[in-house]
């Protein structure tokens, strides 16, 4: 297949038909990759940092090139997009967007792996600077945006373990005490829920973070840890992942790993949970604790420990001039799910999404039960009805 160039036509876009090729043969594959894989890599790269959404369209591709610093035209991108959904490696869906084809996926897993390799840092300092910016929450007004975990899970799992998972914050092992929740139907994150399921999300330790740096407090993140729990209280780590030196994230390894024990740690106080460390300037110490002590009045959870200027913080070296800070993560809730039932992960682009929603469109966990109800009992009285037609 020839490369296109400026006189090639392009495929319209203004209809939403879906348009898959049969993929290349490996062997061509292989040789279009050799070509061209340069200019495909940071595509694909595109496609690939965002699992969650079903469909990627060209202004979020942009979006991501930019933040690799290649300024493309739209046109550009559009003939190296049709050349790829030529070779078969992505899915056009039209105006709605794209997505990587099978062929695709693993192609960019390989010719990825290098940028990928810290990338998870990146994108939580740019996170924390959007969460932390004049429009982030504001804890004394309840208002801005939080940065939110969320995963589409099945309604006939999480109704008979919500009981796992308010534990988990009555426990204060999540940040925060409220949860995002869309119906099937419903979006959340930019995924559409499907029937049968329900949208779950809950804040994590970057909108603490966000919270610190809009205090004047910046916080460097280290690695994401699985933290050992006893009587309630942190004792020590058991393991760690550097946020600089991993293309995952840290706190999902544990969990698809079993390694964790979120529920035994929220109903006995002992477990493994996850949990992120970072460091803050010795000079921030005071507007830190300020912060933390706002949250401790206000009973917004997330902030297992603060340790001292250069010394250990449980088991853990502190750099000099900095102080430890262990926070708990908004992933500990879907692991207590995840040590009850595998399922709540088995969905197809099941990976937990991350992204900001306003603090305002969350709801309590009573509110979040009554929900759950609702849609149980609709379900219910639907099978009931379709059960009577039948006979």
């Amino acid at each position: 297949m020839p490369p296109l160039t400026d006189s090639t036509t392009l495929p319209p876009d203004d209809h939403d038909d879906l348009v898959v090729r049969d993929p290349s043969s490996p062997e061509h594959l292989r040789e279009l990759l050799a070509q061209h894989g340069e200019r495909y890599q940071p595509i694909l790269a595109g496609l690939r940092d965002q699992p969650w959404k079903e469909l990627v369209t060209s202004r979020d591709l942009l979006e991501s090139l930019s933040s690799q610093g290649l300024e493309w035209s739209e046109r550009t991108l559009r003939l190296y997009l049709a050349e790829m959904a030529e070779a078969g490696l992505i899915e056009r869906h039209g105006r709605r967007g794209y997505r990587l084809a099978p062929a695709g996926a693993e192609v960019a897993r390989e010719l990825t792996i290098s940028k990928r390799l810290g990338s998870i840092l990146y994108h939580m300092e740019e996170t924390v600077c959007r969460v932390g910016g004049d429009g982030g929450f504001d804890l004394a007004r309840g208002t801005g945006l939080v940065s939110i975990n969320a995963y589409v899970i099945p309604l006939a799992v999480i109704a008979p373990l919500q009981d796992d998972l308010d534990a988990v914050f009555t426990a204060g092992l999540a940040v925060g005490s409220r949860v995002l929740f869309a119906a099937p139907g419903e979006d959340i994150l930019g995924r559409e829920v499907p029937a049968g399921c329900v949208g779950l999300g809950t804040m994590c330790s970057l909108t603490l973070a966000g919270m610190l740096l809009r205090r004047g407090v910046p916080t460097h993140p280290i690695f994401g840890g699985l933290l050992q729990m006893q009587g309630g209280k942190p004792a020590h780590f058991l393991e760690m992942i550097r946020y600089d030196a991993t293309s995952l994230s840290p706190n999902e390894v544990f969990i698809r790993a079993n390694f964790t024990s979120v529920s035994q740690a929220a109903r006995s106080g002992g477990g493994a949970i996850t949990a992120s460390f970072r460091e803050v300037p010795m000079g921030a110490l005071a507007n830190l604790r300020a912060v933390h002590d706002d949250c401790a009045r206000s009973g917004f959870q997330g902030f297992l420990h603060v340790g001292r200027p250069g010394q250990p913080v449980l088991n853990i070296p502190v750099h000099e001039g900095r102080v430890g800070l262990i926070l708990a993560t908004g992933l500990n809730p879907l692991a207590s799910l995840w040590e009850r039932d595998h399922r709540v992960l088995h969905l197809e682009g099941s990976r937990p999404m991350v992204g900001p929603a306003p603090y305002e469109s969350l709801i309590t966990m009573p509110e979040f039960r009554k929900r759950i109800a609702d849609l149980t009992r609709a379900g219910d009285e639907t099978s009931t009805l379709r059960r009577a037609a039948a006979t």
